[in-house]
């Protein structure tokens, strides 16, 4: 461990970690703000349709599916998924700056703490990076959709699909865990 590169190589890869583990924690938090914005825009798009239900004598106008307090909830959701694409390009980052980190160690099998090697390290960034970019995308599809459901079946489909991610879920919890149980005896 006297070798300067070596030496380098630690100290990076304890920030990028560091990093990831940031951005992990603010993901949750926007899924949760997320999942909030999407039940009020589910519940006001559940009351125009009632409302346009019980009153068939009304025209079917924008004004009556679409109420403005549905914009403010849009909107606030758009920032939510520019939190998730701020991860996802920062997660591409770190996995980059990882993969040139084991260049200029020269061996990805170098194990700096207790049992993953670079390269293990360099999968799991890019399974997590893999994660957070098909996540997203869903994400932004659900955003897209759920404001122009024109039926309850479909608002539920929508928040259900923001509710219950499909990429970002209990092994990804659990590769963190593993991942503060990698690090967590620093010698």
């Amino acid at each position: 461990m006297q070798d300067p590169n070596v030496q380098t190589c630690r100290d990076r890869l304890d920030d990028i970690i560091s990093q990831q583990k940031s951005n992990f924690s603010k993901w949750q938090l926007a899924q949760k703000r997320g999942f909030a914005i999407c039940t009020s825009i589910e519940s006001i798009k559940t009351r125009a349709l009632e409302s346009r239900e019980s009153s068939r004598n009304l025209k079917e106008n924008e004004e009556t599916l679409y109420p403005r307090d549905l914009k403010q909830h849009i909107e606030k959701l758009n920032i939510i998924l520019t939190i998730f694409e701020d991860i996802t390009k920062h997660a591409e980052e770190l996995l980059r700056q990882l993969i040139k980190l084991s260049k200029l160690v020269g061996n990805t099998d170098k194990v700096f703490y207790q049992s993953w090697a670079l390269s293990q390290y360099i999968n799991f960034f890019d399974q997590i990076y893999s994660s957070y970019n098909k996540e997203n995308q869903i994400k932004q599809r659900v955003a897209c959709e759920l404001p122009h459901c024109m039926n309850r079946s479909d608002l539920i489909r929508c928040t259900t699909a923001w509710e219950y991610p499909q990429y970002i879920d209990e092994w990804t919890f659990l590769m963190f865990a593993f991942l503060e149980e990698e690090n967590k005896n620093k010698t």
